[in-house]
């Protein structure tokens, strides 16, 4: 039977990669249903306009027999600061009338799974955005060594989504990070999609590599006592 072991609901932006990523990766016997919410984009205004439709959205998995639902945007669920997250994630219990979990939550929850101190953090973001990140990590007992936003105008101005950055611009981008001093890696971003390059970026740089999606679906599978080690996910999908 199809999502014998878990059935999980995902509240995202307006992308499939995330679906299209957790359906490849994934443990056989988990299955995964989508609501998509439109915004204008990752900048602090319009994450407000995504976040202000979260509980609306996860009401509509009411009458789904779900086991867990997941708002799946990192940004979006620590934009407001610090617990924030937990915010979230009552939101979508009291709407839903599920177990909930946020891309944010996942991360930090990741991060203290690997022992985690001192972070280096790679995102698509404005600058404003990025230092909302920063303080809701350090917020949570994370130093962040090194906060960089990378240069995704040319994906923007051809009318294209955040997904269209392709392996080589996010290997690139990473790979140019100053991680003095970090002992872990945070990809940041459910728009991109990342799984395929967890593997190699943890080889070259030698720490501990955590991006959105490798999270999310590490801490969404724990989260439904699905207990599988995930190969090709790096070291915190191999625990």
């Amino acid at each position: 039977m199809y999502g014998w072991r878990a059935k999980i609901g995902l509240i995202t932006p307006m992308s499939e990669n995330a679906e299209h990523a957790f359906h490849i990766y994934a443990p056989e016997g988990v299955s995964f249903a989508s609501m998509k919410i439109n915004f204008p984009g990752p900048t602090p205004e319009g994450l407000a306009i995504l976040t202000d439709r979260l509980e609306e959205t996860a009401a509509m998995y009411k009458d789904y027999d779900a086991d867990l639902v997941v708002f799946g945007c990192t940004s979006g669920s620590c934009i407001k600061g610090f617990g924030w997250d937990q915010e979230c994630i009552r939101q979508i219990e009291r709407a839903s009338g599920h177990p909930g979990l946020t891309t944010s939550t996942a991360v930090l929850e990741a991060l203290k799974a690997l022992g985690t101190k001192k972070v280096a953090v790679l995102t698509p973001y404005p600058e404003a955005t990025n230092e909302a990140e920063r303080k809701f990590l350090e917020d949570n007992g994370y130093e962040v060594t090194n906060i960089v936003g990378m240069d995704v105008s040319y994906i923007r101005c051809e009318g294209r989504k955040m997904e269209a950055c392709d392996e080589y611009f996010l290997y690139r981008n990473a790979m140019a990070m100053d991680l003095k001093g970090a002992d872990t890696f945070f990809l940041s971003c459910m728009g991109l999609s990342t799984l395929e390059i967890v593997e190699e970026l943890e080889t070259m740089m030698g720490i501990p590599v955590v991006t959105s999606h490798q999270a999310t679906l590490w801490s969404a599978l724990r989260h439904c006592r699905v207990g599988a080690k995930l190969p090709r996910l790096g070291r915190l999908c191999m625990s």
